[in-house]
């Protein structure tokens, strides 16, 4: 195929791994810390940062990506308008609302873009996310940053947003989760960036000093160093309202009929399977019948690790472990389910609008 590019590392990001069955390889490592990707429009940044969201799965042989590999804790992060937002402690990124509403148990039904981005981004913090993915395509852009004129005009303190360049720092020194942007219109973020990767025609070029280079030379400075919020006191799920009024089905990837209510899911785009959507709809329903997870006193996150334990159930026979003990028709086991990651289950626990 004449259009095809085959990948190569610059050689100043190469790094050599062995792996089983397909001996030593070479190829580009994206370190730790804050990475841009740049380029122009179509040269294949989105495909890249595409490849790496779903590096957390492994693929069949063929697929092309078999070795695009990412940190198994990388959460897709994007703005959501419209999604539903339980009590989640958005302050690091938004205060200051309008008639004092709070912001450290914010709630919703109709997130706005900046809103939905911050929430998306403190729920992927709260189980442990230690990367962030972000393409600026399919981000609330007063979100990501405010340039000068902006903020000549709209006074800081006028201002509830704490844009996302103050904080992606501080999020990597304070919290070692390190984020990798794919930004291609504006430079603002070049001091901010340890690595600035750059796509031209599907290649990839390390252009890291060029791009403080650039940023020294337009007057482009880092922002004033504030550390990142410790974590707030975690949300504790209630049983109420977490069993469905209703018949329940997945028939599709993004979407689930929960009774009289429907968990958005399009815009979680590391499910990847519809039989994990299946899995993630009798998950719920396990959820709310069972006693063993929700007691009013556990936080939100220690009811998705009793989960993901009963999920894992290692040592016990097929039939009486993983996927088949949340099955509908247990202790037969269920052909059609596939394993969402935690961050996918708790996403549709975060968007189940009847959940308290």
């Amino acid at each position: 195929d004449p259009n095809l590019v085959l990948f190569e590392s610059p050689p100043s990001l190469a790094v050599e791994i062995t792996v089983p069955n397909a001996g030593r390889l070479t190829g580009m490592g994206i370190r730790k810390g804050v990475t841009m990707i740049v380029g122009g429009g179509f040269h294949g940044k989105s495909t890249l940062l595409q490849a790496l969201q779903v590096g957390v799965y492994n693929k069949v042989h063929g697929d092309g990506r078999e070795f695009v590999v990412c940190d198994s804790q990388a959460v897709k992060i994007r703005s959501e308008d419209g999604r539903f937002v339980g009590c989640a402690n958005i302050s690091p990124f938004i205060n200051n609302l309008p008639f004092s509403r709070d912001t450290t148990t914010f709630t919703t039904s109709d997130a706005s873009g900046s809103t939905s981005q911050a929430a998306n981004i403190v729920e992927a913090l709260e189980l442990g996310a230690t990367a962030l993915l972000i393409d600026e395509d399919t981000c609330a852009t007063n979100f990501m940053i405010r340039d000068a004129p902006m903020v000549e005009l709209v006074a800081p303190e006028k201002e509830p947003i704490t844009p996302f360049i103050q904080r992606v720092q501080p999020l990597f020194k304070d919290q070692g989760v390190s984020t990798i942007m794919v930004i291609g219109g504006s430079g603002d973020f070049f001091p901010v960036a340890n690595t600035v990767i750059c796509m031209e025609r599907y290649l990839a070029s390390d252009v890291t000093t060029q791009a403080h280079e650039v940023a020294e030379k337009h007057g482009r400075l880092l922002p004033p160093y504030v550390p990142f919020p410790a974590e707030a006191a975690s949300r504790v799920l209630l049983k109420e309202g977490l069993a469905a009024d209703g018949k329940v089905s997945a028939k599709s990837l993004r979407c689930v009929s929960y009774g009289e209510t429907e968990i958005e899911l399009s815009y979680v785009e590391q499910l990847v399977e519809v039989g994990q959507a299946k899995a993630v709809m009798d998950i719920l329903q396990h959820l709310a019948s069972s006693s063993k997870y929700v007691d009013g006193s556990r936080t939100f996150l220690e009811v998705v690790e009793l989960l993901e334990r009963t999920l894992g159930a290692e040592g016990r026979p097929i039939g009486e472990q993983g996927l088949d003990a949340v099955s509908r028709d247990f202790p037969a086991p269920c052909p059609f389910h596939a394993l969402p990651r935690r961050f996918e289950l708790a996403a549709a626990l975060n968007r189940l609008r009847t959940a308290k």
